[in-house]
């Protein structure tokens, strides 16, 4: 009877050692989050949210949105002459080209605001706006006439007050849409109209020499409207 204890302990111990372990559970895999590609046609419209801008993006964000090498941190104008740190969106094609101007000046900052300029770029504005269109399409965009600053200034042609039009409401909030506007070029032996925009005092739209010679759309911008 001991014997046969014995033996069916030594049977037991065998096949316990014998037996597998039970499995390791394993590792949970985390998935880093990828982000959404955005459309090739969303990328180059001046927009807030959705697809668009956010006043809390950073350089980094925007390396994000169009890839490390095409968002290069340099100066960038701010107007008689004088420049500030900023970045540059494909500084080397016009077509894609916007300036981008960051809170104080410092890269390391939020985004302020993003302006285009290059004749024939990509870039649209709200509601269509492009550069190149006249006062004649921004009446119609606006829905009613407008007023601007005269020209040969430092700042002149830009755009004052859209007059409670549907450009003034045409960015979701705290988006500021920024519009330029230059006279057209002169064919030889035509001068400007009696009365045509000049110096820092504001013209309507709808004024006689406006509409005789249209001044055109040369700069459109986003600028985030700072905290209160």
């Amino acid at each position: 009877m001991r014997m046969t204890s014995a033996l069916v302990g030594i049977l037991v111990l065998a096949a316990c050692s014998n037996s597998e372990p039970p499995p390791v559970p394993a590792e949970p895999v985390v998935v880093a989050a990828i982000p959404a590609a955005i459309p090739e046609t969303d990328l180059y419209v001046l927009a807030v949210g959705g697809n668009g801008f956010r006043p809390n993006m950073d350089l980094a964000a925007l390396r994000i949105r169009y890839g490390t090498d095409a968002v290069v941190d340099e100066d960038v104008p701010l107007g008689e002459g004088q420049t500030e740190r900023g970045a540059i969106i494909h500084p080397t094609d016009p077509t894609r080209r916007a300036y981008v101007y960051f809170v104080d000046g410092n890269v390391n900052r939020t985004i302020s605001a993003i302006y285009v300029r290059d004749p024939g770029s990509l870039w649209a504005g709200p509601m269509g706006l492009r550069l190149g269109m006249t006062t004649v399409d921004l009446d119609r965009l606006n829905g009613k006439p407008f007023r601007f600053l005269g020209f040969d200034w430092d700042y002149g042609g830009y755009v004052s007050n859209w007059t409670e039009g549907s450009l003034a409401t045409s960015f979701l909030p705290p988006g500021m849409l920024a519009v330029r506007l230059e006279p057209p070029e002169l064919a030889e032996g035509e001068q400007r109209p009696e009365g045509y925009p000049s110096g820092d005092s504001e013209f309507p739209s709808d004024l006689a020499s406006v509409k005789a010679q249209p001044p055109i759309v040369s700069e459109i911008g986003l600028s985030f409207v700072p905290e209160s």
